[in-house]
């Protein structure tokens, strides 16, 4: 297998320094990424003659394995040529000029790639001229993109799954959370997600809902800054996006094993000890249905992952399975050389049992799982001449999960029942609680806490571990059955306007794209049930029930869903559903040694809820349970997204760029979050016993409510300046660098609605008075008024029929802000036998608004975007000088480098490697109160090496085996991270999470 190869011609020194040339636009240093942002790429370039001057009325005939027929474009006067809307694939490009005299190149074109390919024409030499590209390319111009082919891709340790593919992308993070992604100066809900151009991100909350298998992939692409208007990239994080295997002209399929051994991985540290036996069997097959015209091809996938039984800090532990069986098939037809359509259809199932089994946790919480997610996908695109393209997209997907506890307790808590405190293990999902270490500030706040303790401490003992406060027992808390669904359309026109000097390139482009929740949940039992022993938790200080937020004599309290709990709730789905039109507009200008990009975006987004109606009313609206309403729309005016940019190509072999681009990201939770029918089945109610399990009283939790959104709301906006350099060294040789500074601002949040006026300066200081002994800077800060918060002091929202003093609204955070510096270095390599690309990053993101950490127990999680903890209650503002500095996601410093080696034998020998800084924390008391400023301390900096061997035999002309080996995490860095954060619990500063250990995958595959 031949990674790179040099160019092979005898032609003059001039068409030497041609030929040397192309090879270097190839490694991206001339015109680049993001052709029309389709799933296709490009060639372009100019044909001269033997002495340099352009040549007009030349033929350019294109063929390609995944193209059935073949195109054919001419030379213009200036020289200059377009092959537009190529399926990324192998091509041979024939040049005929008027003489007769032909030229053949074969080149290879990349997912939203411009390939620039010179010739010149005229030697006596006609030669076959053989050109790979290079393994990564980027382009030169603002948009941090690369992509990466299906050849490389199998050249390199990569997990099956397709989040896999995100490690390996220079400057991107590496993280082990299974459910956000990395951030890129943004959340890790920022990112967005792509397969053949279908969004594969969870409708409202911005996390990858699928994760289809990476056998399907043939290129990857990844824009992860600088994005142009062209397109629709209103995403501040990375976009990946990958386009799948086509039919070919010839018929070929493969059929892999691979399996993964839990004899073959190391020990686990994060605590669940089991044999993990996970098997693969992926077939795909493809080829002509009709010669030179329609394509087809399919793929079955099975994955098997089982965990036979093992144990935990409780014992035995019973088998956990996860299988998974997915179905696609793709057709490419071209029924005319000008117009190329693709259509696939994608159905994934998964089944799981026995999930959710945590390390210190009763078998008994377990649940079971489904998550089936089928993706619908059409594209065509219609060269009208050679200046003018039309593009249409459709992709519709559905998603439909469920989890169901394997301990059915058989009843939903109701209203005026009781808790059997006899056996809570039977009653819902019981947390063990800790014992309160904070001495009390005075004689009764003493009394309070030793009365709390004497009532915990026979509960640890009965539920707790060898008399520690460890886990939960009992049954897993909820009942949900889902769906979300979403569809987009979009419609492009390209046009090219060429004069003697200067060029533009046209973009005009449309998308509409709806997401939709379908919300179906009611509680196990009792469903979560906490120890509250006679403190109330919720007014700063210890106290003893009896205010406003918990009833006297208050011992437990249960968290249930209000679905079911109180008759009158909704019968049916709970539905959200969220709405964006987009309008891009691009030009792209070539003058001399310039590229600019001047373009824009503009969006209409709409947030639909339930529950509410128009009425002549005080707020303009009434209760309506079940119908559907327009809870908030920001209209085009409010969303212009420019994008400008500026390259300036100094030399052959180098240039240097500036960009500023504006992002208003779609993606919201508010949809449902703020849906005034959580009120009445979909949010939860908090229930109250005393010691004997005697119903109290129960309330609505109020921040979990429908809202109302206050007036005057700019869109989250996040603004990003780059500047950057990259210069070829020679043939082998690129070097790529860049700074870039993003801030971002206008974040919406849930508050009360009077959260700008009770929270001052002496609420602060009482709240904080009984951390003197454990954080004295904290106390002197609240006492100094450091927590006051800002003008102007009034309520977000008038009060009406809706709307209280108390009641939680949809509010602007004053002041709110994210900012993110920073500075990059590239390098590939590239020669005959090697590929390699490593990226060195320095970054620093910081502010006082942490979308990743909105929740102390679990950041792997997809919150809310809009409505997180984050704005919750007295602990959740933004206000004081100890809110504000790194955030969770900051990692100072990364290094990564990945390639492969082609060995003699026929096989190679490919690596990932990677250093990162771990990231930021600090001690908390309830979800985002910080007792410490933020990002006080840092996780330990994490490494880690992966390898893979492929052998390769051909056993006879179209029948080959291949061999291969990958272990990630070959020296078995387990690092940390994800620290217990609470400062009362006997496990601070532990952590609760490791990276993944060393493990094995053997894989065979035969192909034909």
């Amino acid at each position: 297998m031949a990674f790179n190869k040099r160019m092979k011609t005898k032609t003059s020194g001039k068409a030497r320094k041609l030929s040397s040339l192309s090879a270097l636009t190839l490694a991206g240093l001339l015109v680049g990424t993001n052709a029309w942002a389709q799933q296709v790429g490009e060639i372009v370039g100019k044909v001269m003659g033997n002495d340099g001057s352009p040549l007009a009325s030349v033929s350019i005939e294109v063929k390609g394995d995944v193209l059935p027929k073949a195109r054919t474009v001419t030379s213009k006067s200036n020289g200059n040529y377009r092959l537009q809307l190529l399926p990324p694939g192998n091509y041979e490009v024939t040049f005929t000029s008027p003489s007769g005299e032909k030229r053949t190149i074969s080149i290879a074109v990349l997912l939203d790639q411009k390939t620039p390919l010179n010739i010149q024409l005229g030697s006596a030499e006609t030669e076959k001229v053989v050109v790979y590209g290079q393994a990564l390319t980027t382009s030169t111009n603002s948009a941090l993109g690369n992509s990466l082919s299906a050849d490389k891709l199998a050249a390199l340790p990569t997990a099956v799954e397709y989040s896999s593919l995100i490690r390996l992308m220079p400057g991107v993070q590496v993280t082990s959370d299974s459910v956000r992604g990395p951030s890129a100066g943004a959340s890790g809900q920022d990112n967005g997600y792509k397969f053949d151009g279908a969004n594969l991100s969870v409708p409202l909350f911005g996390i990858l809902a699928s994760s289809p298998s990476t056998h399907d992939v043939a290129h990857v692409s990844v824009e992860r800054g600088g994005a142009r208007a062209v397109g629709f990239n209103r995403n501040a994080g990375v976009t990946l996006n990958t386009e799948s295997k086509s039919g070919t002209d010839e018929f070929k399929g493969d059929v892999t094993y691979r399996l993964q051994k839990g004899s073959w991985q190391a020990d686990d540290e994060d605590g669940l000890s089991t044999e993990d036996d996970i098997a693969y069997i992926t077939v795909g097959a493809g080829g002509p249905l009709i010669e030179d015209q329609l394509y087809f091809y399919g793929s079955y996938y099975t994955r098997n992952d089982s965990k036979e039984s093992g144990t935990n800090a409780r014992g035995s532990v019973p088998d956990i399975t996860n299988e998974r069986e997915e179905y696609f098939g793709k057709f490419t037809w071209t029924p005319t050389e000008d117009i190329l359509i693709n259509a696939s259809y994608r159905n994934s199932e998964v089944t799981t049992t026995n999930q959710g089994i945590f390390e210190n946790n009763t078998v008994s919480t377990a649940y079971d799982g489904v998550n089936d997610f089928k993706v619908l996908v059409f594209d065509g695109s219609w060269i009208i001449n050679d200046s003018t393209t039309l593009n249409v997209s459709y992709a519709d997907t559905k998603q439909s999960t469920g989890s169901f506890p394997i301990t059915n307790l058989g009843f939903s808590g109701q209203s005026g029942g009781t808790l059997n405190v006899a056996d809570l293990a039977s009653q819902g999902y019981f947390v063990v609680p800790s014992l309160e270490t904070r001495t009390g500030a005075d004689a009764t706040e003493q009394a309070l806490i030793d009365a709390y303790n004497a009532g915990a401490a026979p509960l640890i003992a009965a539920y707790g571990i060898n008399g520690e406060a460890l886990g939960a027992v009992g049954a897993n808390s909820t009942i949900n059955d889902n769906a979300y669904l979403s569809n987009n359309f979009e419609i492009s026109l390209n046009h090219v306007i060429e004069t003697d000097n200067m060029t533009h390139e046209l973009y005009f482009g449309f998308q509409a794209e709806e997401g939709s929740e379908e919300l179906y949940r009611i509680s196990n039992g009792w469903g979560t049930i906490s120890y509250w022993g006679g403190i109330d938790q919720d007014a700063g200080g210890i106290v003893a029930p009896g205010t406003e937020s918990a009833p006297v004599g208050t011992v437990y309290r249960a968290t249930v869903q209000t679905r079911g709990f109180s008759a009158g709730g909704l019968t049916g789905p709970l539905v959200s559903k969220s709405k964006s039109k987009n309008i891009a507009f691009n030009d792209t200008i070539y003058w001399q040694d310039w590229i600019f990009d001047l373009g824009f975006l503009i969006s209409q987004d709409e947030i639909i809820g339930q529950g509410l109606r128009k009425a002549d009313t005080s707020s303009g609206w009434e209760e309506a349970r079940g119908e559907s309403y327009v809870m908030k729309k920001v209209g085009f005016g409010e969303t212009f997204q420019p994008r400008l940019t500026a390259t300036w190509e100094y030399s052959e072999n180098a240039s240097a760029f500036a960009s500023f681009a504006r992002y208003n990201p779609a993606v919201s939770s508010l949809a449902r979050a703020a849906s005034w029918d959580r009120n009445t089945g979909g949010s939860t109610t908090w229930v109250y016993f005393d010691e004997s399990g005697n119903y109290l009283d129960s309330e609505t939790n109020i921040s979990s409510t429908g809202k109302l959104f206050a007036d005057d709301l700019n869109p989250r906006t996040i603004q990003e300046i780059m500047v950057g350099h990259q210069m070829a060294l020679d043939e082998s040789w690129t070097i790529r660098n860049h700074l870039r500074y993003r801030r971002s601002w206008n974040y919406w949040e849930d508050t009360n609605n009077d959260s700008r006026i009770v929270y001052d300066a002496d609420y602060y200081q009482g709240a904080y008075a009984g951390f003197a002994d454990l954080y004295p800077d904290l106390v002197a800060a609240a006492n100094a008024g450091a927590f006051d918060s800002p003008d102007p002091k009034e309520l977000y929202i008038p009060l009406n029929n809706l709307v209280g003093q108390r009641t939680y609204v949809i509010a602007q955070m004053d002041g709110a802000f994210t900012k993110y510096l920073e500075a990059s270095l590239e390098v590939d390599y590239k020669s005959d036998k090697f590929f390699s690309t490593t990226s060195l990053v320095w970054s620093h993101y910081y502010g006082n608004f942490d979308q990743d950490n909105s929740t102390r127990f679990n950041n792997d999680q997809g919150t809310f975007i809009g409505s997180s903890n984050i704005g919750d209650s007295s602990y959740g503002q933004l206000w004081g000088s100890l809110t504000s500095g790194d955030l969770r996601a900051d990692r100072t410093w990364q290094l990564k480098s990945f390639g492969a080696y082609e060995l003699p034998w026929n096989a190679s020998l490919g690596y990932l490697a990677y250093y990162q800084s771990g990231h930021t924390w600090e001690h908390q008391w309830a979800s985002t109160q910080y007792l410490e400023p933020r990002g006080s301390r840092r996780t330990p900096s994490h490494m880690q090496l992966d390898l893979n061997y492929t052998q390769n035999i051909d056993i006879s002309e179209g029948y080959a085996l291949k061999l291969r080996l990958d272990v990630f995490n070959v020296f078995d860095k387990q690092t940390g991270y994800n620290p217990e954060p609470r400062y009362n619990s006997s496990a601070l500063g532990e952590y609760r999470s490791h990276e993944n250990p060393r493990r094995v995958q053997a894989t065979v595959s035969f192909s034909f």
